[in-house]
């Protein structure tokens, strides 16, 4: 009865193409998953609880989830302090046409790679103003800022918010699977696997430099979206959103703290994995990549605490601002753990069982790799969620490798690589640069189509060369 493990995802990704609303659909899809499990109404819903506890309990989790917090704190004491908007006056006097905006795009990624949506907030805030004052286009701005957060972060293996998650993942699915390679070595090579994020940045440089015709070729068309929200609702977001300029605008309150991060967090790569390995980048390697990333940015809010308190900013003022800025990201933390709880139940339900090895080593092995990103690339468009998509492709991920013999940081990168497919248009890239999802996503298809193609195209080739 192994397909009854789909049961919970397919209503999952139904619910959430019709509804738009990821969390209701995954909150769906776990408590049917759980009224499987244990085929009684009142011990589904008591199992609810546990399949949650049982993910904010795993320590790995945790710290991932904790980072989050920290980091969303982190974001929101540089804003207040003028870090942002005192980086964008300095941009702004060498960026004077659309292709110097979007080149900066690319640029400021030297400093907000760790995490995409800081990059796609701290990038567009920056850079939104000088877009406008050199009437650029606003969808390949919302274009080249979603494809230079997530694709460009999934292809850096070391301090960003997405490595603990990835590492977690693979993890996870890693044991009794008699793969002897830890998980980071597995994650670092599935870098070079990564074939769509690979082909997304190529273009995405190509519509910088030469524009490809981009707002020429579109799919679909833009229609004006029927209105969920009170009118109340609406006038309550604007005022909680409007953005105060407290403190004088200061470049160095941005740039210091993210140096700080960066150091902090390399150090304790270093300072977790030394026992294991006695040279720099062997440690690196052995790091616990969770506990480093989260005491990284705890460490970084308490310094820049304590430097904005040198520049007479209350103490009251930057504790409202950690708070404020754990709640912005708390929507995401509840995607990651209903995500989380999701695959728990599909696991349960024996998901892993459903592909016998019979069915998987009667498969062409040259057609493996891009069969799985396929299906994933799929997932992750339907359902909107690359987090949601790893989480429920991966273990079909090391199911195939280990029964076609297909190497396993291939199938991990094509993982990565299916469910990033949904972030090329994303909702945040359309808002921070001024534009609506509709207008986004329809400039936006044509690309993420022939990324799709080009990269089922690598895949075969990869599957027949090695």
């Amino acid at each position: 009865m192994a397909w009854l493990s789909t049961i919970p995802a397919l209503i999952t990704i139904v619910l959430t193409f019709k509804t738009k609303k990821l969390i209701p659909a995954l909150l769906t899809g776990v408590i049917i998953g759980s009224l499987i499990s244990t085929r009684s109404i009142f011990n589904g819903i008591t199992s609810i609880g546990e399949y949650i506890m049982e993910v904010l309990s795993d320590k790995d989790s945790a710290y991932t989830l904790g980072f989050l917090i920290a980091f969303g704190a982190l974001a929101e004491l540089i804003e207040m302090a003028g870090g942002i908007s005192g980086f964008s006056e300095r941009v702004s006097k060498w960026a004077k046409s659309e292709k110097g905006v979007l080149g900066w795009g690319w640029l400021l990624s030297i400093i907000t790679f760790f995490d995409s949506s800081f990059h796609t907030i701290a990038v567009g805030t920056v850079l939104k103003p000088l877009l406008e004052k050199v009437k650029g286009s606003r969808e390949k701005f919302a274009f080249i800022l979603s494809v230079t957060s997530l694709q460009l972060i999934l292809l850096i293996p070391i301090a960003t918010a997405y490595l603990g998650y990835m590492i977690t993942l693979v993890a996870n699915n890693l044991r009794d699977t008699g793969i002897s390679e830890s998980a980071y070595t597995i994650v670092a090579k599935s870098v070079l696997w990564n074939f769509f994020s690979w082909v997304m940045l190529i273009i995405a440089l190509g519509v910088t430099v030469a524009g490809l015709g981009f707002d020429k070729f579109k799919i679909g068309k833009v229609e004006a979206e029927g209105e969920e929200l009170t009118k109340q609702h609406i006038e309550k977001e604007e005022r909680a959103n409007k953005t105060v300029e407290e403190y004088p605008r200061r470049s160095r309150n941005l740039i210091i703290p993210v140096i700080v991060l960066l150091i902090s967090t390399i150090f304790f790569f270093w300072w977790t994995g030394k026992e294991q390995s006695p040279t720099f980048f062997g440690a690196l390697s052995s790091a616990k990549f969770s506990v480093s990333i989260f005491s990284g940015a705890l460490l970084t809010i308490f310094l820049s605490g304590i430097y904005f308190l040198m520049q007479k900013i209350s103490l009251a003022e930057i504790e409202a601002h950690i708070i404020k800025g754990g709640e912005k990201v708390l929507s995401l933390i509840m995607i990651l753990v209903l995500s989380w709880a999701l695959t728990s139940v599909t696991q349960d339900l024996g998901f892993n069982n459903l592909i016998s090895a019979e069915l998987i080593r009667n498969i062409p092995r040259f057609v493996v790799p891009s069969v799985l990103f396929f299906i994933s690339a799929i997932i992750s468009y339907t359902i909107g969620s690359s987090w949601a998509t790893w989480a429920l492709m991966m273990p079909l991920a090391f199911t195939f490798s280990v029964n076609s013999g297909v190497n396993i940081s291939m199938m991990v990168g094509t993982v990565w690589a299916g469910g990033a497919v949904t972030d090329v248009a994303s909702p945040l890239s359309a808002e921070m640069a001024g534009t609506s999802f509709g207008n986004h996503l329809t400039t936006s298809l044509p690309y993420i189509i022939a990324g799709v193609i080009l990269s089922l195209i690598a895949y075969v080739a990869a599957g027949l060369i090695f």
